[in-house]
């Protein structure tokens, strides 16, 4: 071997002893789990009652760090940023990765490029509710109600951009009305605003309006999916509702920053799915309306994302939405 080849490989051989070194100690400290949405809401729900499994499985402390605002985009572009050693994660979704590229003219990162895919969490529906000052009982007579006030009537969101808002500007579309969107900075500000009668209509993950519909202190007239769902009993999809064409949902997943070694996002996806297996978990999730949904491998859960992302770009465009 020639002396300069000798002195490369010698680097290259270092390089990866260096790397499977930092894997074989990781996690040597807390990880930072980054949510773009404030407690309360669906995203804080998932990271506190995951993050509770993952520290005694990885005998390090998860600390979820709540980063809200600009539909999860601030979130999203502290973990672009962050080193890629596996300490800290994002936990983003469909709106985060495959609608917001679109929605937004410009984002301070690239979703694909910038992030190394771990796997996907859940899928979940959102819940069309209302005040129950509010003189309708179902979805039927809501979009009666709005198209006799046409303009009139507001319905709250966690922020632009979220399945929320989509399931919003989407439901104008198919029944005909004016609904006017009022984002929030997550679902506890747009519920408390719905609790308290400032927006008479609220479209909400599951975590968020389940609680309040079991209280009396919400109705629910629809999932915002076609079909219902057997661990969300007594409210209807769509299409059983009285609005077939309707159908918008959403998933969640994790990330860490690109470059982050192999062996590491590994790890963390090992961790994730056998967190995710737990009995107690997936009864949680269901409780609150999530369908536990993992990816088979990392690579499987980029390859969902890369098809994601033109198929909510498809969705924004027709819908007309934007983040402003």
């Amino acid at each position: 071997m020639h002396g300069p080849f000798r002195c490369f490989a010698g680097i290259a051989l270092a390089l990866l002893s260096a790397t499977a070194f930092c894997a074989q100690g990781w996690p040597e400290r807390p990880i930072r789990l980054v949510v773009g949405f404030p407690p309360g809401g669906s995203g804080d729900f998932i990271a506190r009652n995951m993050g509770e499994e993952m520290h005694r499985l990885l005998g390090q402390q998860i600390i979820v760090d709540n980063r809200p605002g600009a539909g999860s985009n601030i979130a999203s572009d502290i973990v672009a940023r962050a080193n890629p050693d596996g300490y800290t994660v994002l936990l983003g979704g469909s709106f985060s990765h495959a609608v917001n590229p679109t929605l937004y003219k410009k984002l301070p990162f690239d979703p694909q490029k910038d992030f190394s895919p771990i796997t996907k969490i859940a899928n979940f529906t959102t819940i069309i509710a209302v005040n129950p000052k509010v003189p309708v009982n179902t979805l039927r007579e809501l979009i009666e109600k709005a198209k006799a006030e046409p303009g009139k009537l507001s319905y709250g969101t966690p922020g632009a951009g979220t399945p929320s808002h989509l399931a919003g500007v989407m439901f104008n579309i198919v029944a005909g009305t004016q609904l006017v969107h009022v984002p929030f900075k997550g679902g506890a500000p747009s519920l408390a605003a719905t609790l308290s009668g400032e927006v008479p209509v609220i479209i909400a993950t599951p975590p968020v309006a389940l609680p309040q519909v079991r209280a009396g202190r919400l109705r629910a007239l629809s999932l915002t999916t076609r079909k219902g769902s057997p661990i969300i009993p007594g409210i209807p999809g769509a299409e059983e509702a009285g609005l077939p064409g309707y159908d918008v949902g959403g998933w969640w997943g994790f990330w860490t920053p690109a470059r982050t070694p192999p062996q590491i996002v590994r790890q963390l996806f090992d961790t994730t799915i056998r967190t995710l297996g737990n009995a107690q978990i997936r009864e949680r999730f269901a409780r609150e309306g999530l369908e536990v949904d993992t990816s088979a491998s990392p690579e499987q859960f980029a390859a969902f994302i890369a098809k994601e992302i033109p198929f909510w770009a498809k969705v924004v465009r027709e819908s007309g939405a934007t983040a402003d």
